[in-house]
C-alpha cells in the first residue's frame, strides 16, 4: 500500500472524527462473578445488551480468555456449544467460524465494524479476525441465530460481536515460545485517566511451522484512545497489521496412509500469501443505555494467496478493497419495562477481485477479474416490552438495500449496475416463571447479499444485478437457567430453511440450492465453588439440501455432532498469588465431504490444557494441544474428488512469561 493511500485513509479518519456519534452495539456491562448467572438475569430484563435477547447467547470475558489455552484466535471459541471452529493451517487466509450447521455462518464485528468480506473470491462473507490477540479483547458476545435487528448481512447462524478494551489494569510485556519455532512478543501500554485513556498493543509473531513451507510472520499495531465527549465517551481506534506466510497445501490421505509421502512435505514450495490491513474506528456511547449510540469506520485491506490443488494448476487469488461505513441508533427508554430502538447502518466497498492461473507464481492466464463497487444501507427498529414481571416481548424489523456497479474484465457483456433489497422481521418472547429460569422462543429471518459470481459470472454470459439477497428463515425454542447458585443450564432446539446456500466444495464456491437444518444444543456448567467449574456441552445438527432434486443430499463439511467437556480451576495462594488450570477436550463428529454423503470424515478428538502461576507482577504459563489422530484434522476436505488433509502435529506446546508494570 502506497504512502499516499495511507495518508488519504488517515485524513478521512480525521474528518470522520468530527462528525462521529459512535459505539453502537458495544455497550460494556460490569463483570460479575458468574457469567452464566448474569446472562440468565439479563434475559428477563429490557436492555439493548446481547444478553437480553430472547435467544441463545454466550459471553466470553477477558478473564476467561486469559485462562484459556490459545495458540490461534479460533481457540477462543472452541468451548462454545455447537460452534464449528476450523483453523485452515494455510497461513492467515481467514478461518471458518460457523454454528447451527453453517460452514461460514457468522456476521463478525469488532467494535461495531463488520469484518465479513463481501465478494472475496476465497469465500463470500469470509471474516478474518486472526489479527486479534488476547490482550486486545474485553469480551465477546455470541448470538445464535439472526434474532437481533441490530445486525444484518451474513447473520445466518448468528453474530459474533467482539469488543476491544478501552484500558487495562496495568501495562505489560509478554513473551512466548512454542513448538516449531513459534515466537510471540506483545507489549501493552495503558492507563486509566479522567481526560484521555490510551490503550496500545504491539505484537510481533513468527513461526517456522510443523510442515515444510508453513512459516508465518505477523506485525501488529493496535492504538486506541478513549476520552469523555458530549454526554458520554468517545473512543478512537487505529490498527495496522501486516502478515506473510507460506502455504504447505493439502495432502492425499491415502498416500499418507500408504507411506508414499511424508506428513510434513509441502505440495508446492512456491505457494505463499500475504495481507495488509489498516482499520480506523470511532465509537461513541452515552453514560447509560438511553440515547444516541454510533460507530463510524474506515478500512483498507489487501490480500494475496497463491495455492496449488493438484491436478489443477497453481493459482493466485488477489483481493483489495477500501470500505467505510456507519452504524447509528437511538434507544428510547421511557421506563425500565419499555425500549424502542431505531437506527441505520451502511457500508460502501470499492475493490477488486482477481484470480490467475500461475506456474511458480508466474501468471499464465486470468480466469476472474472484477472491479466492484457496492453500497449497502439498512434501516432497523427493535422493540422490547415487559408488560408483567414474568413476561417480555421482543420484535424487530430490518430493511436492507444493495446497490452494485461491477466491471467484469473477463466477460465485458456481464458488466453493469443494479440494486436489490430485502425485509427481515424478528419476533421473540421470554417467559420467566421462576427466578433464574427463562423459557424463550424466536422466529426470524436473516440473509446474505448476492455474490459477484451470481450477478456477474466470469465463466458464462449472464448477469442479474437485481438478484434478491438469499433469505434464511428460522425459529427456535430454549431454556436458560441458573439454579441453586451452582448450576447453569442452556438448551435450545431450532429449525432453519436457507435459499441459495453457497459453500466451498473442493476449490470452488458453489450454490448448492435450498437447504434445511434441524438441530439442538445443550450445555451444563457446575460451579462447585467460585474457583472450580466443570462443564459439558453437546450439539446435533442434520443439515441437508432439499432443492434442486439433483443436489438432494448433505450440506458438506458440517459435523453432525459436537461434544466438549472440561474444567476450570483456580487455587488462591498466599500474598495475592494464584494457580489456574483450564483443560478440556473437543470432539468433532462424522462429517460428510460430498453431497451424496457417501464420503465422510470420521469423528476425532483434540485435547487442550493450560496452567498459569499468577502474581501481581509476574505470570508464568504453559499450554498444550494434543492431537492423537494422524489421519484426521479440521483441515480435511474433498478436492478434485480426492480426500486431502492438512496434517497436524501430535503435540503442540507453548510456554510464556508476562511482566506487568
Amino acid at each position: 500500500m502506497s504512502d499516499k493511500l495511507k495518508a488519504v485513509i488517515l485524513s478521512k479518519l480525521g474528518v470522520l472524527t468530527f462528525c462521529a456519534l459512535a459505539e453502537a452495539k458495544v455497550t460494556i456491562i460490569p463483570e460479575v462473578e458468574v457469567v452464566g448467572e448474569a446472562i440468565v438475569k439479563e434475559k428477563s430484563e429490557v436492555s439493548i445488551r446481547s444478553e437480553a435477547l430472547p435467544a441463545s447467547v454466550q459471553v466470553i470475558t477477558k478473564e476467561e480468555i486469559e485462562k484459556m489455552p490459545i495458540r490461534h484466535y479460533t481457540d477462543i471459541f472452541r468451548k462454545v456449544p455447537g460452534m464449528k471452529t476450523i483453523y485452515m493451517g494455510q497461513g492467515e487466509v481467514g478461518d471458518r467460524l460457523g454454528t447451527r450447521g453453517f460452514w461460514n455462518g457468522y456476521a463478525v464485528f469488532v467494535d461495531g465494524m463488520p469484518l465479513n468480506m463481501a465478494h472475496h473470491n476465497h469465500l463470500h462473507g469470509l471474516a478474518d479476525a486472526a489479527w486479534l490477540v488476547p490482550e486486545m479483547i474485553e469480551r465477546i458476545e455470541i448470538i445464535k441465530g439472526p434474532f437481533s435487528a441490530l445486525y444484518g448481512n451474513f447473520a445466518l447462524g448468528g453474530v459474533i460481536n467482539i469488543i476491544t478494551k478501552k484500558y487495562d489494569k496495568t501495562s505489560a510485556v509478554r513473551s512466548e515460545v512454542g513448538s516449531f519455532g513459534a515466537l510471540q512478543s506483545v507489549v501493552t501500554l495503558t492507563t486509566k485517566r479522567s481526560d484521555v485513556s490510551p490503550f496500545l498493543v504491539y505484537e510481533v509473531y513468527k513461526k517456522d511451522g510443523y510442515r515444510d513451507n508453513s512459516d508465518l510472520e505477523r506485525y501488529n499495531f493496535f492504538n486506541k484512545l478513549t476520552f469523555p465527549f458530549w454526554k458520554g465517551e468517545l473512543s478512537i481506534r487505529v490498527n495496522y497489521v501486516k502478515r506473510d506466510w507460506g502455504a504447505p497445501g493439502y495432502l492425499p490421505v491415502e498416500d499418507l496412509k500408504k507411506g508414499l509421502i511424508g506428513r510434513k512435505v509441502a505440495v508446492n514450495r512456491s505457494d505463499d500469501g500475504n495481507s495488509e490491513y489498516l482499520h480506523g474506528v470511532i465509537n461513541y456511547a452515552p453514560k447509560g443505555e438511553a440515547g444516541f449510540h454510533g460507530t463510524l469506520y474506515l478500512a483498507y485491506e489487501d490480500f494475496n494467496r497463491v495455492a496449488t490443488f493438484p491436478p489443477s494448476p497453481q493459482r493466485w487469488e488477489h483481493n483489495r478493497r477500501t470500505f467505510y461505513g456507519w452504524n447509528l441508533l437511538y434507544n428510547y427508554l421511557p421506563s425500565k419495562n419499555l425500549s424502542f430502538v431505531i437506527g441505520t447502518d451502511g457500508r460502501y466497498d470499492d475493490g477488486i477481485a482477481r484470480r490467475h492461473n500461475t506456474i511458480h507464481r508466474e501468471i499464465t492466464s486470468t480466469i476472474e477479474n472484477w472491479d466492484i463497487e457496492e453500497l449497502t444501507y439498512g434501516l432497523f427498529t427493535q422493540l422490547q416490552w415487559k408488560p408483567i414481571e414474568l413476561l417480555k416481548f421482543s420484535a424487530g424489523m430490518r430493511y436492507d438495500g444493495f446497490v452494485f456497479d461491477v466491471k467484469n474484465k473477463i466477460l465485458h457483456q456481464n458488466s453493469g449496475s443494479g440494486n436489490t433489497e430485502i425485509f427481515s422481521p424478528k419476533i421473540g418472547i421470554v417467559f420467566s416463571p421462576l427466578k433464574g429460569f427463562n423459557l424463550y422462543a424466536n422466529r426470524g429471518a436473516g440473509f446474505r447479499s448476492p455474490y459477484v459470481k451470481e450477478i456477474s459470472p466470469a465463466d458464462r454470459i449472464y448477469k442479474n444485478f437485481n438478484l434478491k439477497p438469499a433469505k434464511l428463515e428460522t425459529w427456535d425454542v430454549g431454556i436458560n437457567a441458573f439454579l441453586f447458585g451452582k448450576v447453569a443450564l442452556d438448551f435450545n432446539y431450532y429449525e432453519t430453511e436457507m435459499e441459495r446456500e453457497i459453500v466451498r466444495i473442493g476449490t470452488e464456491v458453489q450454490n448448492i440450492g435450498r437447504s434445511e437444518r434441524k438441530g439442538y444444543e445443550g450445555e451444563i456448567k457446575f460451579y462447585f465453588t467460585e474457583n472450580f467449574i466443570v462443564f459439558a456441552n453437546y450439539a446435533f445438527v442434520d443439515a441437508k439440501i432439499v432443492h434442486p432434486p439433483q443436489n438432494k443430499g448433505k450440506v458438506v463439511n458440517i459435523p453432525k455432532t459436537y461434544f466438549n467437556t472440561g474444567l476450570e480451576w483456580t487455587k488462591e495462594l498466599n500474598k495475592n498469588k494464584r494457580l489456574t488450570v483450564d483443560v478440556y477436550t473437543q470432539v468433532y463428529g462424522k462429517t460428510p465431504l460430498n453431497l451424496a454423503g457417501s464420503i465422510n470424515r470420521g469423528s476425532f478428538a483434540k485435547y487442550y490444557g493450560k496452567i498459569q502461576y499468577v502474581t501481581p507482577k509476574i505470570t508464568l504459563y504453559g499450554g498444550v494441544i494434543y492431537h492423537p489422530d494422524k489421519y484426521k484434522s479440521e483441515g480435511y476436505f474433498l478436492v478434485n474428488d480426492i480426500v486431502v488433509i492438512d496434517p497436524r502435529p501430535k503435540w503442540d506446546l507453548n510456554f510464556g512469561f508476562k511482566y506487568s508494570f
